[in-house]
């Protein structure tokens, strides 16, 4: 009786390892910047700032100003964008793994750049391939 059972979890447990690898996470820093109940003040408050986009959420429109995982740009984006009178909500959101492996491409950029303008410009791009990861799910 209990081999019986015991190869019951076993099989369960091979069976379903395809499934157990299939629910591995990627996590990011999405820096939101504003969460409003109507859209309109999302959409003035996103042309207030140099890149963003707006996510419904929770009922609240969520305005992100940039997604990073390399917490050396985490903090490298907090300080720009605070010296820019921005205040930053720090949260992780799960991303797809094609997300997460262009995510790299463009940190690579931003590492080994000082330039603001570079830094929008990435930023706009990066929120750009999240729009798009989020619409091919």
């Amino acid at each position: 009786m209990v081999s019986i059972a015991l190869g019951v979890l076993f099989t369960f447990f091979f069976l379903n390892k395809e499934n157990i690898y299939a629910k591995e996470e990627y996590l990011v820093y999405a820096f939101q910047v504003g969460a409003y109940t109507k859209k309109d003040n999302a959409e003035e408050f996103l042309g207030k700032i140099p890149s963003g986009i707006i996510i419904e959420e929770d009922n609240l429109y969520k305005v992100y100003a940039c997604i990073y995982k390399n917490i050396d740009l985490v903090n490298k984006m907090v300080v720009y964008l605070e010296n820019k009178g921005i205040n930053v909500y720090l949260k992780t959101l799960p991303v797809t793994k094609k997300f997460y492996n262009i995510l790299s491409n463009y940190e690579k950029i931003v590492l080994n750049s000082s330039l603001d303008s570079i830094y929008d410009q990435v930023n706009n791009s990066i929120l750009t391939s999240y729009i798009e990861s989020l619409n091919n799910d």
